[in-house]
């Protein structure tokens, strides 16, 4: 079910550098390397993530983070991505699970990252800094991009899917099975993780009011 992105737009002089093993090198043991697709790379440390992009959903206002992930560490891998522009300013925190992970088709199981990026539309690229467990200082462009190739029509998602649901524990309390299993839908998880979710931050906010 795990689909990878097979989609090559890359123009002949990439692809003829590609070839040739050229590449960029950051600090400490980290890269931002050539990736032979419309989206980029970034590697840390036994992680890479690869094909990097966002696809705009059908209203053009939160975009879908689209990639792989090859975790060859032995452990899940803890990645943040912040993306920073004039108007927008969002964080996505996610794990990476050990071997090859893909995320961001709604065709398959694959896990669902969307965020709103604000006064930013396909056809742009954003500013994004990415920590793999802990190691920071990895940033790249990533491109925004919508429907319009058909390869990337799979990933556009219908406005709204994929949001994160506001739910707290109180309303969790007051909605009957069925509405909890089309809120977990909504937020692209299980209805464990849903509901894993929602009290976890709920703790976290008890937590923050107490301190």
């Amino acid at each position: 079910m795990k689909n990878r992105i097979a989609a090559s737009l890359a123009l002949a002089a990439a692809l003829t550098l590609g070839m040739s093993g050229c590449s960029l090198i950051a600090h400490n043991a980290t890269g931002v390397e050539y990736a032979p697709s419309d989206g980029v790379q970034v590697t840390s440390e036994g992680v890479a993530l690869r094909n990097i992009m966002l696809v705009a959903d059908e209203a053009g206002e939160n975009f879908n983070l689209v990639f792989t992930a090859v975790n060859e560490t032995g452990a899940p891998a803890n990645v943040s991505v912040s993306m920073k522009s004039e108007s927008a300013d969002a964080t996505i925190d996610f794990v990476a699970p050990e071997g090859t992970t893909s995320f961001g088709n709604p065709n398959t199981d694959d896990e669902l990252l969307v965020t709103p990026l604000e006064g930013l539309q396909a056809g742009q690229t954003v500013k994004s800094y990415f920590t793999i467990n802990g190691t920071g200082d990895l940033v790249e462009y990533v491109p925004l991009l919508d429907g319009t190739l058909k390869e990337y029509q799979a990933y556009v998602l219908p406005e709204g899917a994929g949001a994160v649901s506001e739910a707290s524990i109180a309303d969790l309390a007051k909605m009957t099975e069925e509405e909890i299993a089309a809120a977990a839908k909504e937020a692209g998880e299980t209805v464990e993780e849903f509901t894993t979710r929602v009290a976890a931050e709920a703790a976290e906010a008890l937590t923050n009011q107490a301190g």
